[in-house]
């Protein structure tokens, strides 16, 4: 008898081993998959990045010296000499685009001709503003949005239905004009928050109350950018409970007179996440935008600045640079949230 159970609970040892390795095998394959589809995507936006400005009629150099350029007088020798080096124009295409990836892998992303200074230091240093204001943001967005939605969907007797209507009427308010309107009131009216700039000018880092002066500059751009998030957040956070709210089991465990703390958050909270996974991955994308608009209108030093002021001169390398680091960071925002939602998945 003991020899035929040490039988069974060997090949119940076996089955489970197997078991767990299909499951190792299907978890490499799917993040092979998903891998590879984004090694195409970013395959696509180096392709594009470089056929772009290659399509100009004659060259990119003749588009910004032309008419209308914003450039006054010729262009320097040395930023003519910049732009030959890394465009190469009158090499064979294969061998441009082998110049070209060569140049991004070590961060040359080309030479801007209204800074006079290599793309990859403008963009790097307006990318830490950017960074620094959009991501606040969605981090109070995404605590308020979500406990918001999640409140009204759990709210007795459908009473937060009410609140669709003022954040649907928000959210249709474009981030622009909603800094426009505010820049207007609260900075040039009521003088409540610097109109303009990230600090006041001749302020300079390690200077005492230089951060105060940061933060306080950056509050009314912050504000904005919140309150444009907080909307599609909380909507799309409401949606996601109530249709968790009448899930079977959500029923069956008010049956089995589990207490309510409990039903709201391990059977209606943690199942919502996973939407709000893949809603917040887009928002973490559409925030970067929303923080671009934001920038040109107070002049904040971003990567939206940096933008306006690249299209006003056609500094056509500049853009093509920001279009670039732009396209990569949604591409590294996607990969990052979609394994993460895929571990979520299967932890759960």
């Amino acid at each position: 008898m003991m020899h035929e159970e040490e039988k069974v609970c060997t090949v119940k040892r076996i089955e489970s081993g197997k078991t767990k390795r299909m499951g190792n095998q299907l978890r490499v394959r799917k993040t092979g998959r998903i891998l590879f589809k984004y090694a195409v995507y970013l395959f696509l936006v180096v392709l594009i990045s470089f056929f772009l400005p290659r399509m100009i009629p004659g060259s990119p150099l003749s588009a910004i010296a032309g008419e209308g350029s914003g450039y006054s007088g010729t262009i320097p020798a040395a930023a003519l000499k910049q732009f030959e080096e890394y465009y190469a124009p009158e090499l064979p295409m294969h061998m441009q685009f082998a110049r070209y990836l060569k140049n991004l892998f070590r961060l040359d992303l080309g030479y801007s001709f209204f800074y006079k200074t290599p793309v990859i230091d403008r963009i790097l240093g307006a990318a830490g503003w950017t960074l620094r204001l959009s991501l606040t943001a969605l981090l109070l967005a995404s605590v308020i949005g979500i406990t918001l939605g999640a409140a009204m969907a759990l709210s007795g007797r459908g009473h937060g239905a009410a609140l669709l209507p003022p954040l649907l009427a928000v959210q249709s308010v474009p981030t622009f004009l909603l800094a426009a309107v505010l820049q207007i009131v609260l900075a040039y009216k009521l003088r409540l928050f610097p109109a303009t700039g990230a600090v006041t000018p001749g302020m300079l880092p390690g200077q005492p109350g230089y951060l105060a002066d940061m933060l306080r500059h950056m509050t009314l751009p912050l504000i904005i950018l919140t309150i444009s998030e907080i909307p599609s957040i909380a909507i799309f956070a409401y949606g996601s409970t109530m249709k968790i709210k009448r899930m079977p089991y959500v029923a069956f465990a008010r049956y089995l007179n589990i207490s309510p703390r409990q039903i709201r958050w391990k059977f209606i909270i943690k199942n919502i996440m996973p939407d709000l996974m893949g809603k917040l991955n887009i928002q973490a994308i559409m925030c970067i935008m929303g923080s671009m608009f934001v920038e040109a209108v107070f002049s904040f030093p971003g990567l939206g600045q940096l933008l306006k002021n690249a299209t006003n001169y056609r500094d056509y390398p500049l853009m093509q640079g920001i279009l670039l680091i732009s396209c990569l960071y949604g591409i590294g925002i996607n990969l990052i949230f979609e394994m993460l939602l895929t571990r979520q998945t299967r932890v759960s």
